[in-house]
């Protein structure tokens, strides 16, 4: 566990009440923030550290604005250092979904998605709009999982891999853009009570509709009944005029291969930099994820490829 740098302490000691303070870091994610909780003798609070990026801090903090607008349940922010450097906020406990059984199913996808449509509300004007060169450029990591793992790739099936990264985000680009949490999965959400928050959402774009569709009804740690996704996927795209009905489950399963292969990528660099590997597990998961979403797409030549490294 990481221990709070010396700054930090000072400034909280410089805005909470002067009572014995007792910090502590939560849960590491991939990323280069780190978050702690503060415990004083009457309440509690999370410190967001975000030294190493200032640029995610300023939008986390502009986002979180624009989703307290919309209603979407997220944290409050009650302050942040002038250099935000440090931004405290609501500690909305430790039941991170990941790490919960769900007893309803269908409760908690009509929970949730009742979020999402919120979040489909934003004015998309005061949104970044995610490109083509972006979602391409997020997967040109995928093909380091070969070297890492030592398995070996000719030519002509690098080329195919390349092929495949082209076709997906020329395929995501098609789609009807929305608002877009980007990592809509339940390790992003935390219940409180009967209510469900969403958290680490600086990300927040305007993106294709499949993007968050595909993190929450198959994320990499969770296998739900596919009547359940059917039944869920159905009600949303009834309820939203923009989705279309015979192209939803292509826009999931298009948006689920790319979103594995970045997310591969991305754990492949943190890997080769010493980081995160506790999350090492997680990479097979991901990979038969992929396998899955290629299938479903008919995309044997690519899934055969793929299946080797598994």
């Amino acid at each position: 566990m990481k221990s709070p740098s010396p700054k930090l302490i000072d400034w909280v000691q410089s805005v909470l009440p002067p009572e014995n303070l007792q910090i502590e870091q939560l849960r590491k994610e991939a990323s280069s923030r780190d978050y702690f909780r503060v415990k004083t003798e009457s309440n509690t609070f999370v410190v967001m550290n975000s030294e190493d990026d200032i640029d995610c801090a300023t939008k986390f903090l502009y986002v979180n604005k624009l989703l307290k607008s919309a209603n979407v349940n997220c944290p409050s922010v009650y302050g942040f250092s002038d250099n935000l450097s440090y931004i405290l906020m609501e500690d909305l406990g430790d039941e991170v979904l990941d790490g919960c059984k769900i007893n309803d199913l269908n409760v908690f996808f009509t929970k949730i998605l009742d979020e999402l449509k919120k979040i489909y509300l934003l004015p998309q004007e005061t949104l970044s709009k995610i490109s083509y060169n972006e979602l391409l450029s997020q997967t040109e990591s995928f093909l380091n999982i070969f070297k890492f793992l030592d398995k070996e790739i000719d030519e002509k099936q690098r080329r195919k891999i390349q092929a495949l990264r082209k076709v997906l985000v020329e395929e995501l680009s098609s789609q009807p853009q929305v608002p877009s949490h980007s990592d809509f999965e339940r390790r992003n959400m935390i219940k409180k009570g009967n209510t469900i928050y969403l958290i680490d959402f600086q990300d927040l774009h305007v993106g294709p509709v499949g993007i968050d569709l595909a993190s929450l009804f198959y994320d990499h740690e969770n296998y739900y009944d596919e009547k359940t996704i059917q039944s869920s996927i159905d009600k949303f795209s009834e309820q939203n005029e923009i989705i279309e009905r015979d192209k939803i489950y292509n826009y999931v399963y298009i948006a689920l291969a790319h979103r594995c292969m970045r997310i591969v990528g991305t754990f492949i660099k943190y890997f080769n930099e010493g980081k995160l590997l506790n999350r090492r597990n997680d990479l097979e998961k991901f990979i038969k994820r992929l396998v899955f979403a290629l299938d479903m797409l008919n995309m044997s030549k690519e899934k055969d490829i793929i299946e080797n490294i598994i």
